[in-house]
Protein backbone atom coordinates (compact mmCIF):
# COMPACT_ATOMS: atom_id res chain seq x y z
CA UNK A 1 0.00 0.00 0.00
CA UNK A 2 1.03 3.78 -0.50
CA UNK A 3 1.41 5.73 2.50
CA UNK A 4 2.53 8.86 0.95
CA UNK A 5 2.91 9.66 -2.50
CA UNK A 6 5.31 13.17 -3.13
CA UNK A 7 5.84 14.67 -6.69
CA UNK A 8 9.50 15.91 -5.99
CA UNK A 9 11.61 18.48 -8.22
CA UNK A 10 15.14 18.40 -5.61
CA UNK A 11 16.47 16.08 -3.45
CA UNK A 12 17.03 18.30 -0.64
CA UNK A 13 14.25 16.77 1.38
CA UNK A 14 15.38 14.94 5.07
CA UNK A 15 13.26 11.59 3.56
CA UNK A 16 15.62 11.19 0.63
CA UNK A 17 19.14 11.23 2.37
CA UNK A 18 19.72 8.00 1.87
CA UNK A 19 19.60 8.54 -1.75
CA UNK A 20 21.76 11.19 -1.30
CA UNK A 21 24.11 9.27 0.57
CA UNK A 22 24.22 6.59 -2.09
CA UNK A 23 28.23 6.49 -1.85
CA UNK A 24 28.01 6.20 1.95
CA UNK A 25 26.76 2.29 2.15
CA UNK A 26 28.16 2.20 5.88
CA UNK A 27 26.33 4.99 7.20
CA UNK A 28 23.60 3.27 5.76
CA UNK A 29 24.12 0.25 7.75
CA UNK A 30 24.78 2.34 10.96
CA UNK A 31 21.10 3.65 10.36
CA UNK A 32 19.76 -0.44 9.69
CA UNK A 33 19.03 0.61 6.30
CA UNK A 34 20.06 -0.28 2.56
CA UNK A 35 19.24 0.68 -1.05
CA UNK A 36 18.17 -1.33 -3.71
CA UNK A 37 19.11 -0.11 -7.17
CA UNK A 38 17.54 -1.44 -10.79
CA UNK A 39 14.27 -3.11 -11.82
CA UNK A 40 14.54 -6.83 -10.88
CA UNK A 41 15.76 -5.87 -7.38
CA UNK A 42 13.72 -3.92 -5.80
CA UNK A 43 10.69 -6.35 -7.32
CA UNK A 44 12.67 -9.03 -5.37
CA UNK A 45 12.60 -6.91 -2.60
CA UNK A 46 8.57 -5.89 -2.97
CA UNK A 47 8.20 -9.61 -2.78
CA UNK A 48 10.07 -10.54 0.01
CA UNK A 49 9.56 -10.36 3.74
CA UNK A 50 11.71 -7.11 4.18
CA UNK A 51 10.31 -3.54 5.24
CA UNK A 52 10.50 -1.25 2.14
CA UNK A 53 10.57 2.35 3.64
CA UNK A 54 10.50 4.70 1.02
CA UNK A 55 10.59 4.06 -3.16
CA UNK A 56 12.07 6.90 -5.82
CA UNK A 57 11.34 6.07 -9.38
CA UNK A 58 10.66 8.42 -12.36
CA UNK A 59 7.05 9.07 -13.40
CA UNK A 60 7.23 5.95 -16.02
CA UNK A 61 8.38 3.75 -13.81
CA UNK A 62 5.54 4.25 -11.00
CA UNK A 63 2.66 3.97 -13.46
CA UNK A 64 4.24 0.56 -14.32
CA UNK A 65 4.72 -0.51 -9.94
CA UNK A 66 2.14 1.02 -8.55
CA UNK A 67 0.21 -2.12 -8.71
CA UNK A 68 3.10 -4.01 -7.00
CA UNK A 69 3.51 -1.30 -4.61
CA UNK A 70 -0.08 -1.01 -3.25
CA UNK A 71 -0.12 -4.43 -3.22
CA UNK A 72 2.62 -4.38 -0.61
CA UNK A 73 1.56 -5.99 2.52
CA UNK A 74 3.31 -2.74 4.62
CA UNK A 75 2.51 0.98 3.44
CA UNK A 76 5.83 2.78 1.55
CA UNK A 77 6.61 6.36 1.05
CA UNK A 78 6.64 6.77 -2.89
CA UNK A 79 8.94 9.79 -4.09
CA UNK A 80 8.46 10.59 -8.13
CA UNK A 81 10.67 12.78 -9.59
CA UNK A 82 12.18 13.05 -13.56
CA UNK A 83 14.33 10.78 -14.83
CA UNK A 84 17.45 12.79 -15.17
CA UNK A 85 16.75 13.61 -11.31
CA UNK A 86 17.31 10.16 -10.13
CA UNK A 87 20.70 10.19 -12.51
CA UNK A 88 22.21 12.96 -10.73
CA UNK A 89 22.24 11.04 -7.74
CA UNK A 90 24.31 7.86 -9.34
CA UNK A 91 26.25 10.40 -11.61
CA UNK A 92 25.64 8.35 -15.21
CA UNK A 93 22.89 7.27 -17.57
CA UNK A 94 20.00 5.22 -15.67
CA UNK A 95 18.36 2.63 -18.08
CA UNK A 96 15.85 1.67 -15.02
CA UNK A 97 14.87 4.86 -12.88
CA UNK A 98 14.13 3.20 -9.63
CA UNK A 99 15.44 2.45 -6.12
CA UNK A 100 14.51 1.81 -2.73
CA UNK A 101 15.38 2.18 0.95
CA UNK A 102 14.55 -1.33 2.69
CA UNK A 103 15.59 -1.90 6.47
CA UNK A 104 17.97 -4.65 7.40
CA UNK A 105 16.26 -7.38 8.53
CA UNK A 106 17.20 -8.18 12.76
CA UNK A 107 20.29 -10.59 12.02
CA UNK A 108 19.77 -15.04 12.95
CA UNK A 109 21.84 -16.69 15.66
CA UNK A 110 23.80 -19.43 15.33
CA UNK A 111 21.64 -21.45 16.90
CA UNK A 112 18.71 -20.27 14.68
CA UNK A 113 20.28 -21.77 10.79
CA UNK A 114 17.42 -23.21 9.43
CA UNK A 115 17.73 -27.00 8.62
CA UNK A 116 14.19 -27.87 8.11
CA UNK A 117 15.52 -30.07 4.78
CA UNK A 118 17.04 -33.32 5.06
CA UNK A 119 20.35 -31.95 3.16
CA UNK A 120 21.49 -28.93 5.00
CA UNK A 121 24.08 -26.94 3.41
CA UNK A 122 25.75 -23.77 4.90
CA UNK A 123 28.15 -21.28 3.38
CA UNK A 124 30.56 -19.38 5.43
CA UNK A 125 32.70 -16.13 4.55
CA UNK A 126 35.97 -15.46 5.82
CA UNK A 127 37.62 -12.56 4.76
CA UNK A 128 35.67 -11.55 1.83
CA UNK A 129 36.13 -7.82 1.60
CA UNK A 130 34.51 -6.98 -2.05
CA UNK A 131 31.19 -5.93 -1.83
CA UNK A 132 30.58 -7.45 -5.61
CA UNK A 133 32.13 -10.84 -4.89
CA UNK A 134 30.15 -10.68 -2.09
CA UNK A 135 26.85 -10.35 -3.80
CA UNK A 136 27.72 -12.98 -6.37
CA UNK A 137 28.36 -15.05 -3.85
CA UNK A 138 25.04 -14.32 -2.20
CA UNK A 139 23.38 -14.90 -6.07
CA UNK A 140 25.23 -18.42 -5.74
CA UNK A 141 24.09 -19.41 -2.76
CA UNK A 142 20.41 -19.08 -3.69
CA UNK A 143 20.85 -20.68 -6.81
CA UNK A 144 21.91 -24.01 -5.17
CA UNK A 145 19.84 -24.30 -2.27
CA UNK A 146 22.23 -23.00 0.52
CA UNK A 147 20.88 -22.56 4.20
CA UNK A 148 22.37 -19.66 5.00
CA UNK A 149 25.66 -17.68 4.90
CA UNK A 150 27.17 -16.96 8.07
CA UNK A 151 29.07 -14.12 7.65
CA UNK A 152 32.68 -13.83 9.82
CA UNK A 153 33.54 -10.24 11.20
CA UNK A 154 36.41 -10.02 8.68
CA UNK A 155 34.11 -10.20 5.94
CA UNK A 156 31.98 -7.29 4.27
CA UNK A 157 28.18 -6.98 5.24
CA UNK A 158 26.21 -8.43 2.46
CA UNK A 159 23.79 -5.28 3.11
CA UNK A 160 26.35 -2.82 1.29
CA UNK A 161 25.11 -1.74 -2.26
CA UNK A 162 27.15 -3.02 -4.30
CA UNK A 163 26.58 -6.70 -2.77
CA UNK A 164 22.65 -6.40 -3.07
CA UNK A 165 23.18 -5.07 -6.76
CA UNK A 166 25.56 -7.88 -7.75
CA UNK A 167 23.04 -10.09 -5.76
CA UNK A 168 20.77 -9.10 -7.88
CA UNK A 169 18.10 -9.37 -5.32
CA UNK A 170 18.95 -12.65 -3.86
CA UNK A 171 20.07 -11.40 -0.82
CA UNK A 172 16.26 -11.00 -0.06
CA UNK A 173 15.44 -14.85 -0.17
CA UNK A 174 18.59 -15.70 1.86
CA UNK A 175 18.68 -16.50 5.80
CA UNK A 176 22.31 -14.25 7.11
CA UNK A 177 24.07 -15.02 9.80
CA UNK A 178 26.52 -12.47 11.79
CA UNK A 179 28.89 -15.05 13.39
CA UNK A 180 30.97 -12.11 16.49
CA UNK A 181 32.06 -15.36 18.30
CA UNK A 182 34.54 -16.88 15.80
CA UNK A 183 35.53 -20.26 17.51
CA UNK A 184 32.18 -20.71 19.08
CA UNK A 185 30.51 -20.65 15.67
CA UNK A 186 32.76 -23.68 14.56
CA UNK A 187 32.29 -25.40 17.79
CA UNK A 188 28.50 -25.03 17.58
CA UNK A 189 28.64 -26.36 13.78
CA UNK A 190 30.74 -29.02 14.98
CA UNK A 191 28.99 -30.20 17.76
CA UNK A 192 25.50 -30.04 16.06
CA UNK A 193 27.17 -32.84 13.45
CA UNK A 194 27.99 -30.24 10.16
CA UNK A 195 31.38 -31.35 8.33
CA UNK A 196 33.01 -28.01 7.89
CA UNK A 197 34.69 -27.70 4.08
CA UNK A 198 38.12 -25.61 3.71
CA UNK A 199 37.75 -23.93 0.11
CA UNK A 200 41.79 -23.88 1.01
CA UNK A 201 45.22 -25.43 -0.97
CA UNK A 202 46.74 -27.32 1.92
CA UNK A 203 48.69 -30.24 2.00
CA UNK A 204 45.71 -32.63 2.94
CA UNK A 205 43.08 -30.72 -0.09
CA UNK A 206 41.20 -33.43 -2.27
CA UNK A 207 39.73 -32.39 -5.33
CA UNK A 208 36.18 -31.62 -4.84
CA UNK A 209 34.92 -34.15 -6.91
CA UNK A 210 36.47 -36.82 -3.98
CA UNK A 211 34.50 -35.50 -1.15
CA UNK A 212 32.25 -38.08 0.83
CA UNK A 213 28.56 -37.32 0.67
CA UNK A 214 27.55 -35.93 3.69
CA UNK A 215 23.77 -34.39 5.36
CA UNK A 216 25.11 -31.76 6.84
CA UNK A 217 27.82 -29.54 5.44
CA UNK A 218 29.46 -26.10 6.32
CA UNK A 219 31.32 -24.42 3.02
CA UNK A 220 34.10 -22.06 4.20
CA UNK A 221 35.59 -19.54 0.94
CA UNK A 222 38.30 -17.33 2.35
CA UNK A 223 39.97 -13.82 0.86
CA UNK A 224 41.32 -14.07 -2.56
CA UNK A 225 44.90 -12.73 -1.13
CA UNK A 226 45.54 -14.99 1.53
CA UNK A 227 42.80 -17.30 1.81
CA UNK A 228 41.06 -18.66 4.99
CA UNK A 229 42.56 -17.50 8.71
CA UNK A 230 44.84 -20.04 10.53
CA UNK A 231 41.64 -20.01 13.17
CA UNK A 232 39.39 -21.22 10.86
CA UNK A 233 41.41 -23.78 9.34
CA UNK A 234 42.34 -25.16 12.54
CA UNK A 235 38.83 -26.19 13.17
CA UNK A 236 38.21 -27.23 9.66
CA UNK A 237 36.82 -31.02 8.98
CA UNK A 238 38.37 -31.21 5.37
CA UNK A 239 40.15 -29.04 2.28
CA UNK A 240 39.07 -29.00 -0.57
CA UNK A 241 40.16 -27.20 -3.97
CA UNK A 242 38.99 -27.14 -7.44
CA UNK A 243 40.90 -29.05 -10.53
CA UNK A 244 42.72 -26.78 -12.44
CA UNK A 245 44.97 -27.18 -15.87
CA UNK A 246 48.90 -27.17 -14.58
CA UNK A 247 49.91 -23.84 -14.63
CA UNK A 248 46.71 -21.52 -13.99
CA UNK A 249 46.87 -19.26 -11.39
CA UNK A 250 42.98 -19.49 -9.51
CA UNK A 251 39.43 -18.75 -9.91
CA UNK A 252 37.94 -15.33 -8.49
CA UNK A 253 36.05 -16.05 -5.60
CA UNK A 254 33.17 -16.12 -6.66
CA UNK A 255 33.29 -18.48 -9.48
CA UNK A 256 34.70 -20.93 -7.42
CA UNK A 257 31.34 -20.26 -4.73
CA UNK A 258 29.63 -21.62 -7.91
CA UNK A 259 31.76 -24.74 -8.98
CA UNK A 260 31.94 -25.47 -5.69
CA UNK A 261 28.38 -25.54 -4.41
CA UNK A 262 26.71 -27.20 -7.60
CA UNK A 263 29.19 -30.46 -6.67
CA UNK A 264 28.34 -30.71 -3.20
CA UNK A 265 24.47 -29.91 -4.09
CA UNK A 266 24.94 -32.71 -7.22
CA UNK A 267 26.66 -34.87 -4.82
CA UNK A 268 24.72 -34.30 -1.56
CA UNK A 269 23.02 -37.06 0.15
CA UNK A 270 19.14 -36.61 -0.43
Amino acid sequence: MIASLTQITTLDGPELEPFRTLRRPMEHLQQGIFVAEGEKVVRRLLESTLTVQRILLSADWFEEYRPVIEAHRHPIHVSVGEKRLLESIVGHELHQSIMAVGTVPPPLRIDQLPASRPSSLYVMVDGITNAENMGVIVRNCVCFDVNALIVLPNSCDPYLRRSVRNSMGNIFRLPIVYATDVPGTLDSLHTNGVTITAAHVHPDSRDIRALNSVTKRCLVLGAEGHGISEEVLARSTEFAVVPMRPGADSLNVASASAVLLWELRRTAEP
